[in-house]
């Protein structure tokens, strides 16, 4: 018995880290998208370059948090806060939009 709970908590704890790496995964690609889009408005005619500045956050990545699994993910690893709804990843994602950056490998 007690070896069957062990291995539930070992395969748990792999699904809870291959979701922690799936959403850094998710993070790069959202912020990379919104740093294109920032870009990118530097470079299109007026309107659509606000246009495109209004919609830099638009369409990113679904949300999860509606599933279960997922929710036993941010109840074990985040304290029941989901970590792409954070302050701190909101504020880096809106710093992103503003000026392109902030990531350390991209140019201010």
């Amino acid at each position: 018995m007690f070896d069957e709970l062990c291995e539930s908590c070992d395969m748990e704890s792999m699904f809870c880290e291959l979701i922690d790496l799936m959403l850094e995964d998710i993070k790069h690609l959202e912020s990379e998208a919104v740093r294109a889009r920032h870009e990118l408005s530097r470079y299109v005619p007026s309107p659509y370059d606000e246009f495109l500045r209004w919609d830099v956050f638009s369409d990113l990545s679904s949300r999860y948090n509606h599933k279960p699994a997922y929710l036993i993910y941010t109840e074990l690893y985040h304290n029941g806060m989901d970590p792409m709804d954070s302050p701190e990843w909101t504020k880096q994602l809106l710093k992103l939009g503003r000026n392109g950056s902030w990531w350390p490998w991209h140019s201010a």
